[in-house]
């Protein structure tokens, strides 16, 4: 079964969109999410296509806060390049959503970065939807650390130690 027909299983679309979303896809050279997208078939939904059909849990991050603890894991550099975002550290384990689980580049970087934290990681299938979500939080980090490095500087202003 592919991906198209994981979709019509899951009555998200017709069988009768599979030839035309195949076509458009092929004649366009657009990847078939984005089309599936502009047929109105949510993030979410394609997602959960996704976790069926590779049999890798799928996980919604709606409305959660990933810490700055967390997001140090993955630079966000790697997560935007990668599509790949962590979530959490359970159990010693670091549980990363990734977009697209085909992708052996992505796939090598979790296992650099895993060993680099000395740390196993667990993968679960986050929607584009949600994988933007985190990016967004990679944001207030850059914030927070820029706020921090400006505060350390301002107590180190030349002429301003006393001896």
């Amino acid at each position: 079964m592919n991906f198209l027909e994981t979709l019509v299983k899951q009555n998200i679309i017709t069988a009768d969109d599979v030839a035309y979303i195949q076509e458009e896809s092929a004649t366009s050279g657009r990847p078939l999410e984005e089309i599936l997208r502009e047929r109105g078939v949510t993030a979410s939904s394609i997602a959960r296509a996704k976790s069926e059909l590779l049999n890798i849990p799928s996980i919604s991050l709606e409305d959660r806060e990933i810490s700055f603890d967390i997001l140090k894991f993955i630079p966000e550099e790697s997560a935007v390049h990668y599509k790949i975002i962590p979530i959490n550290v359970k159990d010693g384990v670091l549980e990363v959503g990734v977009v697209d689980p085909d992708n052996i580049e992505a796939r090598d970087a979790l296992n650099f970065i895993s060993s680099k934290a000395n740390m196993p990681f667990k993968v679960y299938i986050v929607s584009e939807d949600d994988f933007q979500k985190v990016l967004a939080q990679y944001k207030g980090l850059t914030g927070e650390v820029s706020k921090a490095v400006g505060e350390l500087e301002s107590e180190f202003v030349p002429g301003s130690v006393e001896v």
